[in-house]
């Protein structure tokens, strides 16, 4: 685990640093990351620290954004902070109508198939499924095998996280969402925060910019391999994410015109 210590000098030494408050951007994941993983999705809540962080760095930095797989009204529920710019379903778009049809059908098949395990459960969203089965004893490829002859023939993407399975349109995702709003928002720099395989393809968007950048991944038994190769800095789990969270608040407010 990072010392207190080591965190200050691992932001106050990131390239994202450099970059006034009031230029930078910050994007975060939450499950994983503002929030701990708990067997029963619908009974996670942010740590309050981080609740509190995102509500302080709001006034001081340029743009905060929520980029999770939740829904957006999910989000609206768990960061209750005016200002935060909340991005639901890993900022995928609604797919175009052969693909909406490809994953109602999948999702009328794997709906089937879940009824004989229990423990496992379907969350239809907007652009994209998840197979939840944290409450189950298989592991991550036998569900993926599990479901693999649903997925063949059509044209779908499956991405193995932390005991679930998102099944959406290829090429969508976090990576691409930000691809699409940061070029509009024109910032001096960015900083990032994620834990599971879906902010994998944000590490590698955010670390391709000519701009400053820090990608800060969020580490857990659970991480998928060399998730965190294109990080800057890695903390333990959702507490150092939100001591480093809380030291960009204490490196913003000194450097606000604000205060």
């Amino acid at each position: 685990m990072l010392q207190t210590d080591e965190i200050v000098g691992a932001w106050r030494n990131s390239p994202a640093s450099a970059v006034p408050p009031s230029e930078l951007v910050l994007v975060t994941d939450f499950d994983g990351t503002l929030a701990d993983i708990v067997p029963d999705p619908a009974q996670t809540v942010a740590r309050p620290d981080s609740l509190e962080a995102l509500s302080k760095l709001v006034r001081l930095l340029a743009d905060v954004i929520v980029l999770s797989s939740r829904t957006h009204a999910q989000l609206e529920q768990l960061v209750p902070i005016s200002g935060v710019r909340l991005i639901g379903d890993s900022g995928r778009a609604i797919p175009r109508k052969a693909h909406q049809e490809a994953l109602q059908q999948f999702n009328t098949d794997v709906a089937v198939l879940l009824r004989g395990m229990p423990g496992a459960w379907l969350e239809v969203k907007p652009a994209s499924s998840a197979i939840h089965f944290r409450n189950t004893n298989l592991s991550g490829q036998e569900m993926l095998a599990f479901i693999q002859p649903l997925l063949d023939g059509r044209r779908l993407t499956a991405d193995l996280g932390r005991k679930v399975i998102e099944v959406h349109t290829p090429n969508a995702g976090k990576g691409t969402a930000l691809a699409a709003l940061l070029p509009a928002e024109d910032p001096s720099g960015v900083v990032c925060f994620g834990d599971d395989e879906n902010d994998r393809s944000m590490f590698e968007y955010v670390s391709s910019l000519e701009i400053p950048h820090t990608c800060v991944g969020v580490s857990s038994p659970e991480a998928p391999p060399h998730l965190f190769d294109r990080c800057d800095v890695v903390v333990d789990g959702p507490q150092e994410a939100s001591a480093f969270l809380n030291e960009i608040v204490e490196w913003a407010a000194a450097g606000s015109p604000l205060d």
